[in-house]
């Protein structure tokens, strides 16, 4: 493996690992709070995250939450397991354009999560 390849790779596992912990933490805000599989390493233990979030994916409709709240966590979560799906891609073929695909889905994925955090928190100081 080239050097270039294996720093993207920890990169792009470091970002995923960022976000998922974003996603745990939204999930604690919730009025009923949905926990995820935690890691003591900074490992990414694929199949269990993915089992995670898409959990999240399917419970979110019932949280007893403004639709704007549920649409950015599902939102999030949709675009984290689009990049979890393309970094075993990514592992596979190594191609740049899909490294841009796991960012974007990150970036907007993160904002999304953002969003929904400050407005779980607003609501909470009300």
């Amino acid at each position: 493996m080239s050097d270039e390849f294996e720093r993207e790779t920890q990169n792009l596992g470091n970002a995923l690992l960022g976000i998922y912990i974003l996603i745990t933490r939204v999930c604690g805000l919730l009025p009923l709070p949905i926990s995820l599989p935690t890691f003591e390493e900074d490992v990414l233990h694929g199949e269990q995250m993915i089992e995670g979030v898409s959990r999240v994916v399917d419970l979110i409709e019932d949280e007893p939450i403004d639709e704007d709240l549920q649409a950015g966590v599902w939102g999030g979560c949709l675009h984290w397991l689009s990049a979890a799906h393309l970094y075993n891609r990514w592992m596979e073929h190594h191609e740049h354009l899909v490294s841009l695909e796991i960012r974007i889905n990150l970036v907007t994925g993160g904002e999304a999560l953002h969003a929904v955090a400050h407005g779980l928190i607003d609501s909470q100081n009300e």
